[in-house]
């Protein structure tokens, strides 16, 4: 899990197109196994998704999966405007298609309350410098 600076004129995702980490990163964390389990159960859930989403897309978390050392996957989240991007397609996001095609877009893909909560107390839990809620 990577504490990082995205949006315009830094970097927009964890990892970029060559496949190299952001170069805004401040802090790194590697969650136990426990919080990667819950973590792997609820991007897979379709409860986690549904909300309406803003704009902004500045994101500050950043998730990457590594095999054997290298990259093999990763999310970058926004929690301000409730937007995820993920490298590899997770089909629960995909809510309330609207049209057909290359015209298909979907707009009910934000994050759930519940699943920002639990990304939250992560960042809590781990002091990361871009939390919905400072405790």
């Amino acid at each position: 899990m990577y504490d990082f600076k995205g949006g315009k004129g830094s970097d927009l995702y964890i990892v970029d197109d060559k496949g190299q980490l952001a170069k805004s990163i401040s802090k790194n964390v590697e969650l136990d196994k426990e919080n990667v389990s819950r973590l792997i159960s609820k991007l897979g859930d379709s409860k986690s998704y549904g909300a309406p989403t803003s704009a902004c897309f500045d994101p500050h978390l950043g998730i990457v999966y590594y095999a054997q050392g290298k990259i093999v996957g990763h999310i970058t989240i926004c929690l301000d405007c409730n937007r995820l991007y993920s490298s590899v397609e997770i089909a629960a996001q995909k809510q309330g298609k609207i049209g057909q095609g290359k015209n298909a877009y979907y707009i009910a893909d934000g994050l759930s309350n519940s699943f920002r909560q639990f990304l939250n107390r992560l960042l809590v839990k781990y002091n990361f410098s871009h939390q919905l809620i400072k405790v």
